[in-house]
């Protein structure tokens, strides 16, 4: 579905943009209620005599709920993520083991990065979802946002002692 033609790609920087649907990509985990609107990518492909360098980026709006009161929740959702698709032989076992680095066969015509592009929205969902409708939710936040000084300033006091405490012993 999210397929780039390299056979006659010229070396530079290429852009291509693409506009999809969750039910485009045939699989439940993205077919969920949140992603019901458009998905738009964005691919970034700079090639040169080695490598392709190919920088992903979704944005989508996405229908979710209130992790404490199940709220509707709107939210802008974008993601990121960069493969390098280096030229090679199949044996070459380096790039094999690490998602971001993959090895093109010297007879590829096209990279396909549907399932990169599904992994990327699959990122960009938040762990935490709190709404402002509510004052319990508001409150919650609010004090999250509040404790990170706090937390930062206790923190150091902490290590402080950890580390006379260390001194101490040894």
């Amino acid at each position: 579905m999210i397929e780039i033609r390299i056979a006659e790609l010229n070396q530079g920087v290429h852009e291509y943009t693409f506009t999809c649907k969750a039910s485009d990509f045939k699989n439940p985990e993205i077919e969920e209620p949140a992603f019901n609107g458009d998905i738009q990518v964005t691919v970034a492909a700079k090639k040169n005599d080695t490598e392709i360098v190919t920088a992903i980026e979704t944005v989508t709006d996405a229908e979710l709920n209130c992790d404490i009161c199940l709220a509707p929740v709107h939210r802008r959702l974008s993601g990121q993520f960069t493969i390098f698709f280096v030229f090679g032989n199949q044996g070459n076992e380096a790039h094999e083991t690490d998602g971001e680095y993959r090895t093109l066969p010297p007879s590829a015509t096209a990279i396909d990065l549907t399932e990169d592009v599904r992994e990327t929205l699959l990122l960009s969902l938040p762990v935490k979802v709190v709404c402002e409708a509510y004052p319990e939710c508001s409150a919650l936040r609010t004090d999250e946002e509040t404790q990170t000084e706090d937390d930062q300033t206790q923190n150091s006091n902490w290590k402080a002692s950890l580390q006379e405490l260390k001194h101490k012993f040894h």
